[in-house]
Formats: structure tokens, C-alpha cells, sequence
């Protein structure tokens, strides 16, 4: 079904193993500036709660760099368990030099899957579904009845984590989709499927505009689209979702924005000062106030869960569960941006924000899944945008599950791991077409 990673025919195209290893100096710099770290006062009111509550607040940020700075957190560790769990390569595609984990199944039906993570969440993502999308764990031998297998490819976006920045006019999500498909084809992968989410799932979609001969299916959760333009309308219809039905929606799930307008002057705070970006992060990401896993979430160990993922610290009340709020993994996360500078990123959002209209103006053959999460019984909204998606892509499924869940692949690396299965079954086994979308709720 995949064609074997073709070898490289000269050093422009060459593809070589990558280990993360980040220089002590920096690592000692930062240190430095965490020592000298100054917060600000918490804001105080006469009357009860602040009028900021909903932002990041002292009590939250000083444990987190006490962890940082304390011996209970360790880059070092964190470098080793990322290289020796995650096959990472290198290779120079459209101009830059781009970082990507590569990992094939031995499956010899294994699909060829691009994993595109978003912002401000990074590849790391990818290191708790790796292994389940890669060798699906089933006792039987039969080979009919054995799930679908990938071959998983992640790359970072130009300009973040280890991957080399591109000239500006190339720092936007079309030219991150180009290069994207480019690398999947510089792999032999003429064919394959896509999972994104957010700021990934927008990528996604580009590539599925551009390259619809090459992207089989796109699979995604909680999507954010527009309201279809009439032109688009006349693909609503199925019957399968009525435009004026109400389903709830998953509080706090806004697309992370940067304003247009500041995010150069924002990079001179952030570039100079870890906890100020550790800060920025938990503002974007906005972890739950209780770290705690949900009872629905998926205990540890498991076959779904790569080693690095299981590794990760589990709350101190002595629970089994993955954390995948830790102070270690948002300290993770807040590497992957301070080592390059968080400002192309920063770029990219805000050049991509401005293009990002011209994504909804076509519809797309391309098969999509959708995994919506909800919370019963939160506020609800007549138009959703899971609803208006069948005016821009064709529905092969539509997977609801319960919890207040952004980051997917991170914080429910088992549900992702088994919607993307059900959506390649479809694609690959007995195909959508004829009415073949699947809605239903668990």
C-alpha cells in the first residue's frame, strides 16, 4: 500500500538521522535568567474575585519554575527519553532544513500517515499515539481482522522546535502545507492520510485543496469553520445533521490567536525571559486547574502510549494516570519555544491568521473524521461548526465523546489512536461513498 522510504540521490536531498542535543551554554543561560526572574504583584480588589481571574496567576506560575529550576526537572533526561523513543531525521525541503519523526510499521498493509501538530503545541505530540498508530496490539492473527497500521510521519513547522526557519513570505500554513506534502513524496509516500487539530487540522485542509490526488483522508477534532458562504450550501444535506441542530460545545475551546498587530513587540519580552513564555503558554494552552485525570481517560501502562508518553511524571497524590498537564510536560512545551525563540512562531500564527479565509472558500472531496468532544449538559449553540463542515469537506464520520478536551492527541492519545483506525477502515476498507458517513457518540 506504501512505497519504502526511497534513498536520498544527493546531499540536497539527503535525509540523516537527527538527536536532539542543545548546547550547555544555553541551558545554563537559562538557568540564569530564571534566577533573576521577577513577577509581578497579584492583582488585588476590594470586592472579592480579581477582574483578571482567568489569567495565569502567581500561584500558578512560581511552583512551576521552582520545578524548573529545582533538580526535579532535567532537559537532559527529557533530550534522551524524546531520542531514544521518537526516530527523528532531517532533511532539506523547499529551502530549510526540516525535523521530522519518522517511524514504519512492520505491517505490510501500514498506511502512510502525516501527524501535523499545531500551535503553541509542538512534534512531542505525536510521542503518545506513535506507537498505537504504528503496531496496533491485537491478539488474533488473522490478518483480516487486524486494525489498521501506519507508517507515522511528524515534522515540525519551519521555524519551530528543531526545524530551520523559511524566508518570511514563506512563514505562513500554505507554504507549511507545501513543504509538508513535499516531504511525504521526498519518503515515496505518493498517497496518504493526514491528522490535524487546530492549528494542524488547518494545515490539513490546505493540503487537501492542493493536493487532493496525494491527501486520501483528513481526520481532526473539535474543528473550528466558518459559516458556509451560500455557494457552499449546496453540499449541506445529507441528512445525516441538521443545519439548525444543537450539540454542546467544549467551554474554553477558542483557537489560540496572536494579534496581528504586536506579536513582533511581544517577541522581544518572550525571546529574553523563560518564565515570561512559560507564562504565555499556560495562557494559551490553559491547562485544567486540577491535573488530575478524568475518569473516562485512559490508564497507564498501555499499548497506545509510547514509552516517552508513559514516562511522563504522574500526579504526586500517587495516581496511575498519565498527566499530561505536568509541570514537566508544560515545561516541555515551553522549551520547544524558548531553544529557537518563540518569535517565527509567533509570525507564522499571525501570517497565517491573514491568509487563513481563503481555506473556506472551496469545498474538498477529501474524506474527513471528525472526533467532537463535549461536555453534557455546557452551553449550547444553533450553528456549530461541526455541523457547517459538510460544506467544505466530504463527512466519513463523525465520533462524539465526552470531556473538555483541546489537545487531543495529547491528553487522549487512545481516542485519537481508534477514531484515525475507524476513519482509514472507511477509506481503505469499504470506502464512504453512497451514504457511508458513521455518526456516533460515545
Amino acid at each position: 500500500m506504501a512505497a519504502s522510504p526511497q534513498p536520498a540521490v544527493d546531499a540536497l536531498t539527503a535525509i540523516t538521522p537527527y538527536r536532539i542535543h542543545v548546547s550547555q551554554k544555553y541551558l545554563d543561560l537559562t538557568r540564569q535568567k530564571l534566577e533573576l526572574v521577577r513577577l509581578p504583584r497579584e492583582a488585588r480588589s476590594t470586592y472579592g474575585a480579581s477582574p483578571i481571574a482567568t489569567a495565569v496567576s502567581k500561584t500558578q506560575l512560581e511552583p512551576l519554575i521552582d520545578h524548573w529550576l529545582e533538580s526535579d526537572y532535567d532537559w537532559r533526561s527529557q533530550e534522551t527519553q524524546l531520542n531514544d523513543h521518537l526516530p527523528q531525521f532531517r532533511t532539506r525541503v523547499c529551502g530549510a532544513r526540516l525535523h521530522f519523526v519518522h517511524k514504519t510499521s512492520i505491517s505490510p498493509a501500514a498506511i502512510p500517515l502525516l501527524f501535523i501538530h499545531g500551535w503553541p503545541d509542538g512534534f512531542t505530540t505525536v510521542s503518545a499515539v506513535i506507537d498505537g498508530l504504528c503496531e496496533p496490539y491485537m491478539a488474533s492473527e488473522d490478518e483480516q481482522s487486524q486494525p489498521p497500521a501506519f507508517h507515522v510521519v511528524a515534522p515540525t513547522i519551519p521555524g519551530f522546535g528543531f526545524s530551520e526557519a523559511v524566508k518570511e513570505e514563506a512563514n505562513n500554513l500554505w507554504s507549511t502545507a507545501e513543504t509538508f506534502d513535499a516531504l511525504m513524496k521526498r519518503l515515496g509516500y505518493m498517497h496518504y492520510m493526514v491528522y490535524g487539530s487546530d492549528w494542524g487540522f488547518k494545515i490539513a485542509r490546505a493540503i487537501a485543496l492542493q493536493h487532493p490526488e496525494s491527501c486520501m483522508a483528513v481526520h481532526t477534532t473539535n474543528p473550528e469553520m466558518p459559516w458556509p458562504s451560500p455557494e457552499l450550501n449546496m453540499f449541506l444535506g445529507s441528512g445525516m445533521l441538521s443545519p439548525m441542530q444543537s450539540i454542546p460545545v467544549t467551554p474554553h475551546l477558542v483557537t489560540a490567536q496572536v494579534p496581528t498587530d504586536q506579536q513582533q513587540t511581544m517577541a522581544f519580552a518572550l525571546c529574553d525571559s523563560p518564565s515570561g513564555l512559560l507564562a504565555y503558554l499556560m495562557d494559551m494552552i490553559k491547562p485544567p486547574t486540577s491535573t488530575s485525570a478524568p475518569t473516562s481517560s485512559v490508564p497507564t501502562p498501555s499499548p497506545h502510549l509510547s514509552p516517552y508518553a508513559q514516562h511522563s511524571p504522574v500526579p504526586s497524590s500517587g495516581s496511575q494516570s498519565r498527566d499530561p498537564w505536568s509541570p514537566t510536560n508544560l515545561i516541555n512545551w515551553t522549551m520547544l519555544h524558548w531553544l529557537p525563540g518563540p518569535e517565527i512562531s509567533l509570525r507564522w500564527v499571525a501570517n497565517s491568521t491573514s491568509m487563513e479565509p481563503a481555506l473556506w472558500t472551496a469545498h474538498s472531496q477529501v474524506p474527513l473524521g471528525i472526533t467532537h468532544y463535549s461536555v453534557p449538559g455546557s452551553q449550547r449553540r444553533a450553528h456549530d461548526p461541526v455541523i457547517w463542515a459538510e460544506a467544505y469537506h466530504r463527512v466519513a464520520m463523525i465520533r462524539r465523546r465526552v470531556g473538555g478536551v483541546r489537545f487531543a492527541a495529547w491528553e487522549r492519545p487512545e481516542d485519537v489512536v481508534a477514531d484515525i483506525r475507524e476513519l482509514a477502515g472507511l477509506v481503505y476498507g469499504v470506502g464512504v461513498g453512497d451514504g457511508g458517513m458513521i455518526v456516533a457518540s460515545i
